[in-house]
C-alpha cells in the first residue's frame, strides 16, 4: 500500500506537469489538434523524464521494460493493427498536413505514447496490482487513464468533448493493459499508444475544424464508442480468466533500465 500511495502520488504530479506546461504554451483555448501540430509538446517529454526518474530512485524493476514473454505473443496486437491501417490509410487520402506538421506530431505522440503508457500501466499498475485483485485493479487502472482526459477541458475549453475523450480513452485504455498483460512488457503498447495518436491526429487534420467548436457531441459519443468499443470488448477477452493472464503480478524477471538493487 505504500507504494501504491507513493504511485498514485507520483501520477497526480506527472498530470500537473503535463498539463500546467501545456497550459502555459497557450494564451487561450485551443484545440488539441492545433496544439499537437503547432508546438513541441515539451511538458510531456518533462512529465515523462520525472517518471524516469522517480522509477529509477524507488527501484522499482517491474514496470514491463523487457522483451514480450513469449514473442508470439506479439499476434496478440492484431486488431489494434487492423485499425492502425485503416486509420493511417485515411489520414494520408484525407490528411492535409505539410512535412514539418507531420514530424511535430510524429516527435509529439512519440513522447505521448511513452509517457501516458509508462505513467498508467507501468508506474500505477506496476503498483495497483500488487495491493488490489485482478478486475478491481484492471479497471481503477483504466479508469484513471480515461478520467485524466477529462483535464483537456482546460486546454480546450470543450468539457462535452473532453468526456468523450475520456470514455474513448477508458475503452482503450482497458485493450491496452491487457495487452500489456498479455506480453508481459510495456514496449509494445507504448508503440501502438503513439502510432494511434499519430493517425488520429493525421486524420483530424483534414476535418472541417470550423465547425470543430461545439459539434455535435452526440455525434462524436456514438462514433467513439463504435471505434473504441470493440478494442474494449477485445481488452476483456484478452484477460477472461486466471490462466491466459498468468504472471500477470510479477513483470520483474528481466532486469530493468530502472534497476538499482532495491526490491520493488
Amino acid at each position: 500500500m505504500k507504494r501504491l500511495a507513493l504511485a498514485a502520488v507520483t501520477v497526480a504530479i506527472w498530470a500537473v506537469i503535463t498539463l500546467g506546461s501545456a497550459r502555459l504554451q497557450v494564451s487561450s483555448t485551443i484545440s488539441l489538434q492545433s496544439l499537437i501540430t503547432s508546438r513541441l509538446a515539451w511538458g510531456v517529454g518533462s512529465a515523462g523524464l520525472f517518471l524516469v526518474v522517480v522509477a529509477w530512485l524507488a527501484g522499482w524493476r517491474d514496470l514491463g521494460f523487457r522483451k514480450p514473454q513469449p514473442w508470439r505473443s506479439l499476434w496478440l496486437l492484431w486488431l489494434p493493427g487492423l485499425y492502425l491501417l485503416a486509420l493511417g490509410a485515411t489520414g494520408i487520402v484525407q490528411g492535409h498536413l505539410q512535412p514539418a506538421a507531420v514530424a511535430m506530431v510524429l516527435v509529439n505522440t512519440a513522447m505521448v505514447g511513452f509517457s501516458e503508457e509508462l505513467a498508467f500501466r507501468g508506474v500505477l499498475w506496476g503498483a495497483v496490482r500488487r495491493a488490489m485483485p485482478f478486475w478491481p485493479g484492471f479497471f481503477l487502472v483504466s479508469m484513471a487513464f480515461g478520467s485524466v482526459h477529462v483535464f483537456n477541458a482546460i486546454l480546450t475549453g470543450e468539457l462535452a468533448a473532453a468526456g468523450v475523450q475520456a470514455l474513448n480513452a477508458f475503452m482503450s485504455g482497458c485493450a491496452y493493459l491487457a495487452i500489456r498483460i498479455r506480453t508481459r512488457s510495456i514496449l509494445p503498447i507504448m508503440i501502438v499508444h503513439a502510432a494511434w495518436d499519430f493517425v488520429v491526429f493525421l486524420v483530424g487534420s483534414g476535418a472541417d475544424h470550423a465547425a470543430a467548436p461545439g459539434a455535435d457531441t452526440g455525434l462524436q459519443l456514438v462514433f467513439g464508442i463504435l471505434l473504441t468499443g470493440p478494442l474494449f470488448l477485445y481488452g476483456l477477452w484478452l484477460v477472461r480468466n486466471d490462466q491466459v493472464r498468468a504472471g500477470w503480478r510479477d513483470d520483474s524477471m528481466d532486469p530493468s533500465p530502472f534497476t538499482t538493487g532495491a526490491k520493488p
